[in-house]
């Protein structure tokens, strides 16, 4: 556990160092945000309907554009990440929008806040960075109320096997440690981080909820990517796919719904 630990803390110094980078990017345009206060992409959005007085948990919420959108849906949000600069920046942005929400400075894995959610939400590049997904699905069903949703948006892991240097599909007990230049958004050219990534399969994410006692309800996989990341083209508006692989069928993102049972 405390070698999981000196882990997880890398990671969060990535984090923090990540995050006032992101702020200023054309890739997050928090400037735009600001105005709109709508960050979510039509392939969550549809799959989490009307949110209206609904309450929920968003997890690894980063600095909160996506918390924030749900808070101006309607919905009663509180949202979690371990980055303490991403916490305080999601703080700071809620306040000056004067959103009503609450933003909480935790590890994920180690979260236990005494209530339970009609919906606990994740998205886009959460699972790479969960040592533990019987923990990490522990942790969704001790929040949901019985008959309560978890959606996951997430990337699919069989673009890993297509990415010039991509991750194993197979998970493996120790992580992938890399000294990373740069992130995935402009504006960080100098920054040099190091991570630690473990990959999981499907399979390994559906045992896990099931496990946990979560009943799945829905897998859907989407053949683009909604946001321009390293090596795409953009195939229709707001679809992106690797120009590598243009002529090939591939999955990017998938959907899983499950509720607690």
């Amino acid at each position: 556990m405390k070698k999981i630990n000196n882990y997880i803390e890398i990671n969060k110094q990535a984090w923090d160092k990540r995050t006032p980078i992101h702020l200023k990017s054309k890739f997050y345009n928090n400037a735009s945000f600001k105005k709109k206060q709508n960050s979510l992409k039509s392939i969550e959005a549809k799959a989490l309907g009307n949110v209206k007085d609904k309450s929920i948990l968003h997890l690894q919420c980063h600095f909160g554009q996506d918390s924030i959108s749900l808070s101006k849906m309607g919905a009663k949000v509180t949202a979690v990440d371990f980055s303490r600069v991403a916490i305080n920046e999601a703080r700071k942005l809620a306040k000056e929008l004067k959103i009503d929400l609450e933003f909480i400075e935790k590890d994920v894995l180690k979260l236990d806040i005494k209530k339970r959610f009609d919906i606990v939400f994740s998205s886009y590049g959460i699972i790479g960075w969960l040592p533990n997904l019987n923990i990490w699905a522990k942790v969704i069903s001790r929040h949901l109320k019985k008959g309560g949703l978890f959606l996951l948006t997430e990337f699919h892991p069989f673009t890993e096997l297509i990415k010039d240097n991509g991750y194993d599909y197979f998970y493996k007990h120790e992580p992938d440690i890399e000294n990373t230049k740069g992130t995935y958004t402009d504006g960080g050219s100098k920054l040099v981080t190091k991570t630690c990534w473990w990959n999981h399969s499907l399979t390994d994410i559906f045992k896990a909820l099931e496990a946990n006692g979560m009943k799945l309800n829905l897998f859907e996989e989407f053949d683009y990517c909604p946001y321009k990341l390293e090596g795409m083209i953009e195939k229709e508006k707001g679809k992106y796919i690797l120009n590598k692989r243009k002529n090939l069928s591939t999955p990017y993102i998938f959907n899983l719904k499950a509720t607690k049972k």
